[in-house]
């Protein structure tokens, strides 16, 4: 039989959800995808950087309302609200080139 602690973890863990944010960071103007910019989730300071075509993907214990900034050399911040706090949420990003 299981051990009522390990039951609680294990809800614990499904209740505060374990997810992941899947994207694309692209350039608003041109569409091509930037690569090297800066993908940060506030609350849980969970950071990571788009690849060469753009792609990003950041897990950990976020929640809905978590606010998720993207920052790349030549464009505008962009800040943007997270929906889901478990499983996948698929973020596609059209940066503004700063004038």
């Amino acid at each position: 039989m299981f051990d009522k602690r390990f039951l609680v973890g294990i809800v614990l863990i499904v209740l505060t959800g374990c997810s992941s944010v899947i994207g694309v960071v692209r350039d608003k103007n041109t569409s091509t995808p930037i690569s090297s910019a800066t993908v940060t989730v506030m609350r849980t300071s969970t950071t990571t950087t788009t690849d060469a075509v753009g792609h990003y993907k950041l897990a950990g214990m976020f929640i809905p309302g978590d606010t998720m900034m993207i920052n790349a050399p030549g464009y505008n911040i962009y800040t943007g609200t997270l929906r889901n706090g478990a499983g996948q949420e698929f973020i596609d990003v059209d940066l503004v080139p700063k004038k």
